[in-house]
């Protein structure tokens, strides 16, 4: 993302020297890598909510499991009879 803001910079510097072709060229690189960008964080965030990690781990693959008593499905408790 860093480099789609210096990209960015870049095509409001050249657009402001009137110089429309590297201004477009800087504009949409600067709109490809921040859409990329964008994907790549989106589908890391996704599959840890996938696979129940408790925040996104963008550089790395390892995360302590929950333990298996958390994991289990919880039945609700039923409610006491009102006679009603």
């Amino acid at each position: 993302m860093m480099v789609a803001v210096a990209l960015l910079a870049m095509a409001v510097a050249s657009a402001a020297e009137q110089r429309g072709t590297l201004a477009i060229i800087a504009a949409g690189a600067c709109a490809a890598i921040a859409v990329v960008g964008l994907l790549v964080f989106e589908s890391t965030a996704h599959q840890d909510r996938v696979r129940h990690h408790e925040k996104p781990h963008l550089l790395s693959d390892s995360y302590v499991p929950a333990p298996l008593w958390s994991r289990r499905r919880r039945i609700p408790r039923r409610t006491a009879w009102t006679g009603r």
